[in-house]
């Protein structure tokens, strides 16, 4: 049987691209496995507006800061009301979810429009 003659210096350079290749991806699941904010109840009031174009189409509300909150999982009736408040200043209490891309998220529970 005969032996192939591998160099030491393609060895230690595939381990090294493995080894690079294995941090990178340890890395990506750290930060999708630990959002950067915790899930709990929060109160936001801003303005209400359609992200987006159909079918992707989404609400949210830009607080006061400037911070843009995705609206998620909202029911029929509050999707009828988002309708009528669109581009009009809203309350909104409900569940934190996990960051999507750079926007938090939430689950409304209440919706107040301002008069």
């Amino acid at each position: 049987m005969k032996m192939q003659k591998v160099s030491f210096a393609a060895i230690s350079l595939t381990q090294w691209i493995l080894a690079v290749t294995l941090l990178a991806l340890a890395a990506c699941g750290n930060s999708v496995s630990n959002p950067s904010q915790e899930t709990g109840e929060v109160s936001i009031s801003g303005n209400l507006s359609l992200k987006g174009a159909e079918p992707g189409a989404w609400w949210a509300v830009t607080d006061d800061q400037g911070q843009v909150w995705k609206i998620t999982s909202p029911s029929p009736d509050q999707i009828a009301l988002f309708q009528q408040a669109q581009n009009h200043r809203v309350s909104m209490q409900g569940h934190r979810q996990a960051k999507y891309l750079n926007f938090e998220q939430i689950t409304p529970s209440r919706v107040v429009t301002a008069p």
